[in-house]
């Protein structure tokens, strides 16, 4: 029996290149929906033909209702909606591996629609391992401090180098490679899908043969430069914040999943000024 999470994020997705697609109410977010559900469905039929038996899909962008529940390949289930503890990866809890799908880089290291967690309001997060922290390694080590390995990324080919440093076992595709931030090129969707197949059986196996780890989170600190100063005011009204100059906080709670949790009610709540 293998349980495999999955957390699938949009701006690393195949010809997703334009803030046009992303929201509610864009003009192409249906096409977004489209492309993220169907993307989605190629890797769940991978991994049951691999020796999946269950997969958890974790509906990981903006308001988190994007991908189409009666598309979804019917032996998933799906996580879905916002807020939720750990925004990206609730759900992963006792689960055997986990894989990002969309996943994309930082601002700090380019790529197609790059951010690094809550783009209106975060400009940089600091680890003590990483100066250019991307939301697949944030994430990476709270499922490390759960006991679950990330198996697999697809996403920004510029995510690649990242991955490799801090999770060389775990495989990587590169969907789409950045024209600029606001372009992308993508192969031809059965090169995709290839590419993806490869990397499901790769990963699957490294699963099976115990060669796939958690990765062990840092000292327990995120620093965290806002983007405007009133969101360290907001992030200083929070316990475990400590005040480091006009735009920048340090999270300082005594493990890591605190930390990351205590992001997400920061980003709520500096969310809300923004639209006063």
């Amino acid at each position: 029996m293998t349980k495999i999470f999955v957390s699938v994020d949009a701006e690393g997705m195949p010809w997703v290149p334009g803030k046009q697609m992303l929201m509610p109410g864009d003009q192409l977010f249906n096409e977004l929906r489209e492309i993220m559900t169907s993307t989605t469905n190629i890797l769940i039929k991978l991994l049951f033909d691999n020796g999946a038996s269950e997969a958890i899909v974790a509906d990981s962008h903006g308001s988190m209702l994007n991908i189409i529940p009666f598309k979804l390949d019917e032996r998933a289930t799906l996580l879905r909606g916002y807020p939720r503890p750990l925004s990206m990866i609730v759900g992963a809890e006792k689960t055997d591996g986990a894989i990002f799908l969309g996943y994309h880089t930082s601002p700090q290291l380019g790529g197609v629609l790059a951010h690094t967690y809550a783009g209106r309001i975060i400009q940089r997060v600091v680890l003590p391992t990483c100066n250019e922290t991307t939301e697949y390694l944030l994430n990476a080590y709270a499922l490390g401090e759960m006991g679950v390995p990330v198996i697999m990324v697809a996403g920004d080919s510029l995510l690649e180098e990242h991955v490799k440093k801090y999770t060389p076992w775990a495989e990587f595709v590169g969907l789409k490679h950045p024209v600029s931030f606001f372009a992308d090129l993508t192969p031809p969707p059965k090169e995709i899908e290839k590419k993806l197949e490869e990397a499901v059986k790769n990963s699957m196996e490294k699963l099976s043969n115990n060669q796939a780890k958690p990765l062990v989170p840092p000292e327990p600190w995120i620093e965290v430069e806002f983007k405007r100063p009133f969101h360290a005011d907001v992030a200083e009204l929070f316990p475990c914040v400590e005040r480091k100059d006009g735009t920048s906080v340090k999270l300082v709670c005594k493990k890591y999943i605190e930390n990351l949790k205590l992001l997400e009610g920061i980003i709520a709540a500096a969310y809300s000024y923004e639209k006063t």
